[in-house]
């Protein structure tokens, strides 16, 4: 009885002590793994690089007109306008001539400015030119005063003498144009849509537009020898990015086509809204 009293003993002892040994702590739960955002690129940066290192000279304005924020380099630089000139000629007529023309002139001016924004028409540029000198010999000079572009000159003499070409301008100053004719404060809703609606359908795709082909773009495009430039808006649905890029190169047109393509698009994608 004694011995079987001890077995016990010794049996509930060696369980409870099984029981009661103290639990290893449980391992701790593994964090899930968390990506940390890396850093965006500097867009600026390789932008003003990218201007910095063309073979020749580059400028360019760009402005987000939803939220007004810009990006600028040699903005205030003269560069020969090429056939961006054509824009401020339209606003003259309808600014200054078309009110008071007949109704045979009307109908005449807006074959002639839809021709030069649509296919960039010199013909048409010059017999519009013609007009103005004609019926209102400071239409163009009035425009200019009215938008104070202080650098800009069409058809000019002094540009002539000054800088070998007739028509200078600045990426700032033609920009600021092309965002008139946008806002439709200048020239009325009626006229501003029709130019609008013209800009919208130029038949030239290689500059600003190209790299925008889920895109509204509006733009007017330029060429001379040695001269390559664009300006226009790109309108993404939620953003409106105003684009002004003028370039001099003695390097071949495709050279300064597929800069401006490329810094354009760049420009747009640093200004939208992310």
């Amino acid at each position: 009885m004694l011995i079987f009293l001890l077995l016990l003993s010794v049996f509930f002892a060696s369980g409870c002590g099984t029981l009661n040994k103290p639990q290893a702590k449980p391992e701790a739960a593994k964090q899930p793994a968390v990506n940390q955002p890396s850093a965006q690129p500097d867009l600026s940066a390789q932008l003003n690089s990218q201007l910095q290192q063309f073979n020749g000279q580059a400028g360019l304005f760009a402005k987000n007109l939803k939220t007004g924020q810009t990006f600028s380099f040699n903005q205030n630089t003269i560069f020969p306008t090429a056939s961006t000139h054509k824009l401020v000629v339209a606003l003259a007529v309808y600014k200054y001539l078309y009110a008071e023309a007949a109704a045979a002139d009307k109908k005449r001016y807006d074959v002639g400015i839809k021709n030069m924004l649509v296919v960039s028409d010199n013909e048409a540029f010059y017999e519009l030119l013609d007009d103005i000198e004609q019926k209102k010999p400071d239409a163009l000079t009035r425009v200019l005063a009215d938008l104070k572009l202080v650098h800009t000159r069409i058809h000019s003499r002094e540009a002539f003498s000054q800088y070998g070409y007739h028509s200078v301008t600045t990426p700032g100053e033609m920009a600021a144009v092309f965002e008139t004719i946008y806002n439709e404060a200048y020239l009325g809703q009626e006229f501003s849509a029709i130019l609008k609606e013209e800009l919208s359908k130029t038949i030239f795709t290689e500059e600003i537009p190209r790299f925008m082909q889920n895109s509204k773009v509006l733009h007017k495009v330029g060429e001379l020898p040695g001269v390559q430039c664009d300006v226009g808006i790109v309108d993404d649905g939620r953003d409106q990015i105003l684009i002004s890029a003028y370039t001099t190169t003695r390097r071949p047109p495709p050279y300064a086509s597929n800069f401006i393509a490329a810094i354009s698009a760049k420009a747009y994608n640093l200004l939208r809204t992310k």
